[in-house]
């Protein structure tokens, strides 16, 4: 409980191998390197939930983070282990335990090619499961549409090897939304059967850019700890889902006039095909009234820019909820069920939430909810307003020699298809900007509602390029033959007129999710280097 005082590890008991596998009334024990360790309470706090700690019960923890291995990489979750610690082993005790455990069988022998993986291309938060980010965010600039084989992969399981022959959707009966019987449809009928439908939208994940909450003295517990290429933007094809609950028998067409109502139906759950090593599928929810908007524009969607929908983003068929937070928009769709409150395979739920700045892990969400004021945690279904710079790169060089001007691009973006009115930038820290230029969409791109207008349709991105001129001071520098720091800053303003905050300190929250402060990034102008020659590559920063 908080405020508990923790035992010193010299104070515990040492504990056999049989007190490890003896029956423990219920409790989870488990053993890592030598200890052991209660993590009962710890079960619903559990990021990957908790049915993934109950199956290594009375087991060691080696076997299976041989295989998460992120949990070996950060500190702190060693540290949070040791908060459950309840004894020793004896060192042939330890040895015993790491022997009587089986190896996790991997799930992920089968993963999609990803042949920028190997060139680099990639920033790689963990490989299982597969996270993946654009290492040059100039990608998100260099087209309106992101390359499919660069835009961001969030997985939360292993990738689903699915035969398109044999691939069903499925949904639920439900006589409450007027769904007599369930209905199951082939990959064909999706495609054959309805009026098919393109959507232009940027999907981002709820947790772009966290990797700036992390601070020393509060880690994050969450993964995969983004920077800012959690991002992108495509061109989305395929069926309504409004449409498909509309042959099974929803009146949805009724409900989108107002002059109809299932009182019994306010959630529209997606459920995936992937699923951990318990059998538990992802599973996302969105708010019926979204489904149903024909404006909502909510796909289920079985092309990205043209080509079959590739398989780390959904193949066959994933759900495109424009405007929704990226964990909503379910890949692998396997099954629509409607209901009046969310399921409870719906991580969302639980790792979604906003709270305020003063609720702790360690503190709070690690003792369960009934630790936690869930009413001021609100489950997060769209996105505030952002932006990204993304040339010049964070602490890159750029040639100094008869410099006097600087050109910045960078990418804004807002949820719920409230648009972007303008970017602004700011060569010297954010005490003075100016608007930048945004940069013309593709032709053949319809242009969308003007984000003032507040009809919630605009679901892309908006791309910006600006040339500023140096400040005097840099340029004093640069002429004396000395190398000057700037520090660029971006922020945007949606079509509400919501503004980014300046600090992170202002949106930092426990679970790592809507990071909006202020875009910066810090470079240096050498004077010895002229355009077009060869400038050093910037210094990655730190594994996450």
């Amino acid at each position: 409980m908080p405020g508990m005082k923790k035992r010193r590890k010299e104070d515990l008991p040492t504990l056999t191998v049989a007190d490890v596998l003896g029956d423990h009334g219920g409790r989870v024990w488990v053993t890592f390197r030598g200890g052991v360790y209660d993590v009962t309470d710890f079960l619903d706090a559990h990021p990957g939930g908790p049915a993934r700690i109950e199956m290594v019960q009375s087991q060691d923890l080696s076997a299976f983070w041989s295989l998460y291995t992120l949990h070996l990489e950060r500190d702190h979750i060693l540290n949070l282990l040791e908060e459950y610690r309840i004894g020793n082993l004896s060192p042939q005790d330890a040895k015993r335990m790491e022997e009587l455990t089986k190896p996790l069988a991997s799930m992920y022998d089968n993963e999609p090619d990803r042949p920028n993986a190997a060139k680099d291309k990639l920033r790689i938060p963990s490989t299982i499961p597969w996270n993946s980010e654009p290492r040059d965010l100039r990608v998100l600039t260099d087209s309106f549409f992101t390359p499919n084989d660069l835009f961001f992969t969030r997985n939360h399981n292993h990738v689903p090897d699915l035969d398109a022959s044999e691939y069903t959707l499925e949904v639920e009966a439900n006589p409450d939304a007027g769904i007599t019987k369930t209905y199951t449809f082939s990959l064909k009928d999706l495609e054959t059967k309805f009026e098919k439908h393109q959507v232009i939208a940027a999907l981002q994940c709820a947790g772009n850019r966290q990797e700036d909450f992390v601070t020393k003295d509060r880690p994050l517990f969450v993964a995969p700890h983004w920077r800012n290429g959690a991002i992108g933007n495509a061109k989305w094809e395929g069926v309504k889902v409004r449409d498909v609950l509309r042959h099974c028998g929803m009146d949805v067409d009724a409900m989108a006039l107002g002059t109809k109502t299932y009182p019994k139906v306010k959630i529209c759950n997606f459920i995936a095909e992937d699923m951990d090593e318990t059998g538990t599928p992802y599973a996302g929810v969105l708010p019926i009234e979204k489904v149903v908007d024909p404006f909502g524009d909510a796909l289920l969607a079985y092309k990205m820019n043209g080509e079959t929908l590739p398989r780390d983003h959904g193949y066959p068929i994933r759900l495109l909820a424009p405007g929704h937070a990226g964990c909503r928009n379910v890949k692998w769709v396997r099954n629509i069920v409607l209901s009046k409150q969310a399921s409870e395979l719906d991580s969302g739920s639980k790792l979604d939430r906003h709270f305020a700045p003063d609720v702790d892990f360690m503190d709070h969400i690690r003792w369960g909810e009934e630790h936690l004021r869930l009413d001021q945690g609100p489950v997060i279904q769209t996105l505030p307003v952002t932006s990204v710079i993304c040339d010049p790169p964070m602490h890159g060089t750029l040639p100094g020699k008869g410099a006097d001007n600087i050109t910045v691009r960078g990418i804004a973006y807002s949820g719920g298809g409230r648009g972007i009115c303008r970017a602004e930038v700011s060569l010297d820290g954010g005490k003075t900007f100016t608007a930048a230029e945004k940069i013309p969409r593709p032709a053949d791109v319809a242009k969308a509602v003007e984000p003032q207008a507040g009809q919630g349709r605009n679901w892309a991105w908006e791309q910006f390029s600006e040339t500023l001129e140096l400040p005097e001071h840099v340029k004093a520098a640069l002429r004396q033959g000395k190398k000057a720091e700037l520090e660029i800053v971006m922020r945007a303003i949606d079509g509400d007129f919501n503004k980014q905050p300046e600090h992170m300190s202002q949106t930092w929250n426990v679970l790592g999710i809507c990071a909006n402060h202020w875009a910066r990034v810090n470079v240096t102008l050498d004077p010895s280097l002229k355009p077009g020659d060869k400038v050093p590559e910037a210094p990655r920063p730190p594994p996450p």
